[in-house]
């Protein structure tokens, strides 16, 4: 998992990285919350909401939604879902089977339209024999 898959809708993710991606996600921000809590003391978001630790907190809240909203269109991917069936969480009840879905639920075989199946295993190439540059009409014996 690099960076680019955390910043892009394309392509499919099965659910082992879909939770891994979610956990790591988590874990970091927590981690930002925590650092900044430490360092910077509690938010203010009754009172003055233009203190600095507000504004990062805020700041830090919407990037990890936009990232795990990535995520999750990915899995819908997966699962042969268009990535605005991610609105289907915003509806109460329907929001909970479409998380068993995305938690539980095998992702089609094969490719789909949005990319190839991520648990494929892709063959790899029988190496070639090396040529003998002085003779090529020369049988090599490997």
């Amino acid at each position: 998992m690099n960076l680019g898959d955390l910043l892009s809708t394309g392509g499919r993710w099965n659910r082992a990285k879909f939770l891994l991606g979610y956990v790591l996600l988590s874990a970091i921000f927590i981690l930002l919350y925590f650092l900044l809590y430490f360092f910077g003391g509690q938010p203010d978001y009754e009172g003055d909401s233009s203190s600095p630790v507000t504004l990062i907190s805020s700041l830090l809240y919407f990037i990890w939604m936009a990232l795990l909203a990535i995520q999750i269109v990915r899995r819908l991917h997966d699962l042969n879902r268009p990535g605005t069936h991610f609105l289907f969480l915003f509806i109460p009840f329907y929001n909970i089977y479409l998380l068993f879905l995305l938690y539980f639920k095998k992702g089609t075989d094969g490719p789909n339209k949005y990319g190839p199946d991520p648990l494929a295993v892709t063959p790899t190439p029988a190496p070639t024999p090396p040529e003998n540059r002085n003779n090529r009409n020369q049988t090599v014996i490997l």
